[in-house]
């Protein structure tokens, strides 16, 4: 590794661990020339590539969320980027943020769950769709109200609903 003055390092990667890629389980150790994990890069084609959206034009929230950590949070979906304030729901369109929905009550996280055009998303005191058909955000009490969501195998799990 070697650290430039500008604070700034390079770390170069040998051929061998590139050519053997992500380590296939946990189970194998660290030391067998794997490499350990992968940020900012998501496998295509047999290929780490970088996310196109976030690569070319850095995503700016200052003018537009002035929330302070933990926001804003970022939800890198199937087919689209969400972005949350403590407050508003926005989209990430054509390098833009685009705000779908907000205010609205202001809770802890948010948690949120991809099933492709539809999103279910949920900050322990409101509870926020996206209509597949319309594209539509809004407010709903069809679904609960929860600190936590996920989605496994199409089945959506709730947990510590807020009742």
């Amino acid at each position: 590794m070697e650290v430039l003055r500008d604070g700034t390092f390079t770390f170069t990667i040998q051929a061998e661990a590139l050519a053997r890629g992500l380590r296939p389980s946990k189970r194998v150790p660290r030391n067998s020339k794997y490499l350990i994990e992968c940020i900012g890069a998501v496998g295509y084609d047999a290929v780490l590539q970088v996310i196109d959206d976030l690569e070319s034009d850095r995503m700016n929230t200052s003018g537009v969320i002035t929330d302070t950590f933990p926001y804003p949070q970022v939800f890198i979906f199937t087919n689209m980027i969400i972005v949350c304030s403590e407050t508003t729901i926005y989209e990430w369109v054509a390098s833009a943020l685009v705000p779908m929905v907000g205010p609205v009550a202001a809770g802890e996280l948010w948690s949120a769950v991809d099933l492709l055009t539809f999103i279910y998303l949920t900050n322990g005191s409101v509870a926020v769709q996206r209509s597949p058909a319309t594209g539509v955000y809004s407010v709903t009490t069809d679904y609960p109200i929860a600190r936590a969501i996920c989605n496994f195998n199409s089945q959506v799990f709730v947990g510590s609903p807020v009742e």
